[in-house]
């Protein structure tokens, strides 16, 4: 048994045995996708980065001439929250804010010349990080395991949806 797998059940019904895997496995992505930021927080907090600034940074280099509204709904912030981190960035020179040209009341943020170098490091994080963290996978695991990865994004967007009514 893995470190997050529960123990079976001696006499446990087949379909309790499913309804705990599935839980299990659930349970596990949970784990795993908060010891995965947690690890890289720390690695990007060693080079002097911090969450907000590494995901600021790395939103806006995914998506040049962003707004502020565009930034915090990828960031899951409020607009005032990513304002205030944009200015700070701005402030330290690793980002510029510009007129919309199809919205006088919006600026489109970017990346200056000095957001390079922090960009690399991430890089450079990410690729160690990935190293590590499929070690043993063959490519066709990894395949696999994105196209699963896939479809339990894709249930999880119906299924909010359904919760919200949203369309």
């Amino acid at each position: 048994m893995g470190v997050l797998s529960p123990k079976r059940v001696p006499g446990e019904s087949v379909i309790a045995q499913k309804r705990s895997r599935k839980r299990s496995v659930a349970l596990k992505l949970t784990v795993i996708a908060r010891q995965l930021r947690v690890t890289f927080d720390q690695s990007a907090e060693q080079s002097g980065l911090t969450r907000a600034q590494w995901t600021l940074i790395a939103t806006v280099a995914r998506n040049p001439g962003a707004t502020q509204r565009t930034i915090a709904e990828a960031l899951e912030v409020r607009e005032i929250t990513a304002g205030r981190l944009v200015d700070r960035l701005c402030d330290e020179g690793y980002l510029k804010r510009q007129e919309n040209p199809t919205d006088r009341r919006a600026y489109c943020v970017y990346l200056t010349p000095a957001a390079q170098p922090l960009l690399d490091k991430l890089d450079e994080l990410a690729k160690i990080h990935e190293a590590a963290i499929f070690a043993g996978f063959e490519p066709g695991d990894i395949e696999k395991l994105d196209e699963y990865l896939d479809v339990i994004a894709r249930n999880m967007l119906t299924f909010r949806k359904s919760r919200t009514g949203a369309k």
